[in-house]
């Protein structure tokens, strides 16, 4: 084969027995500057960022964003200016009255202070009866007769006495005012007078009894004018007593809870009123129905 040499091509004038790769080099003195690798006029990369720090930062301004919405949300709730909002409940406390006649809403009592909370308080009824005919006797009080609904006998005392200056409510009796010791009573008080309810399983209240006491208070109210049907009065002697009882059986006796006490019975031995002496100078400090524990209760 012939050799055809081609001077437009460089690798045919190649001779590698002849070639010094440092032939280039060898006028350089060691001084000149070293050739730029990298073009100045282009910017710096920056390095590649790590996944683990791009997924913090993402989460972080996911927290900030929902910070932020829930304050934005939650504005009206906390703002101490915002209007507050009033909810109505429905209750079933039994409406009590005005001297007017006027029904109104009464709150609930307080069950953990008042034994009797929640009952529905007397109101007055018919037409008030003059101090002078209501006179105490062994049965009733004037035309309010022991033994009537309480609300009825009651009613009346409101209309003739004014409103009571203390209502029990139903509460566990201790036998103090004559009803049965363990039974429901409700004591009702005008001043000096008490009236005694005797409240049955079934609820329903029953005018049982009276007492009529100065210590109970209340000096200055009009039932400190009570008088029996034979005009005794509290506050009347002992001697003024026996005077106005002279056909009657007239005892004085000890009592362990009131001291002295006068009894006053018929002829057949019934019981027909009693009370206690005051200790100073035996005056009656009180003059009592006879109890309503055997009667009404």
């Amino acid at each position: 084969m012939t050799d055809i040499f081609d001077p437009d091509d460089p690798f045919e004038a190649f001779d590698p027995d002849n070639f010094d790769p440092y032939e280039d080099l060898t006028d350089l003195t060691g001084s000149e500057p070293v050739p730029a690798l990298e073009d100045p006029a282009v910017p710096v990369a920056a390095p590649p960022r790590s996944p683990l720090l791009t997924g913090l930062i993402v989460l972080l301004l996911l927290v900030v964003v929902s910070i932020a919405a829930f304050n934005f949300l939650s504005d009206d709730e906390t703002d101490p200016t915002a209007a507050p909002t009033t909810t109505v409940v429905a209750s079933s406390a039994a409406p009590s009255s005005t001297a007017g006649g006027t029904a109104t809403t009464s709150q609930p009592p307080d069950t953990t202070e008042d034994p009797g909370a929640g009952f529905a308080p007397y109101e007055a009824k018919g037409a008030a009866i003059p101090i002078s005919e209501l006179k105490l006797a062994v049965d009733a009080i004037g035309p309010i007769a022991l033994g009537e609904p309480a609300a009825d006998a009651i009613g009346q005392l409101i209309a003739s006495l004014g409103d009571p200056d203390e209502d029990s409510g139903p509460v566990t009796s201790t036998g103090a005012y004559g009803s049965c010791d363990g039974a429901t009573e409700r004591i009702v008080r005008f001043g000096a007078l008490v009236a005694v309810v005797v409240v049955d399983p079934n609820g329903d209240e029953t005018f049982g009894g009276y007492r009529l006491d100065l210590a109970y208070g209340g000096l200055s109210s009009d039932a400190v004018e009570l008088e029996t049907l034979s005009g005794l009065k509290v506050g009347n002697s002992v001697g003024r007593l026996q005077d106005v009882y002279e056909r009657f059986d007239v005892k004085i006796l000890a009592d362990a809870d009131l001291g002295d006490i006068f009894e006053l019975r018929n002829s057949s031995g019934a019981l027909l009123l009693w009370g206690p002496l005051s200790e100073a100078d035996g005056f009656i400090r009180g003059i009592y129905s006879p109890d309503a524990c055997g009667r009404f209760g």
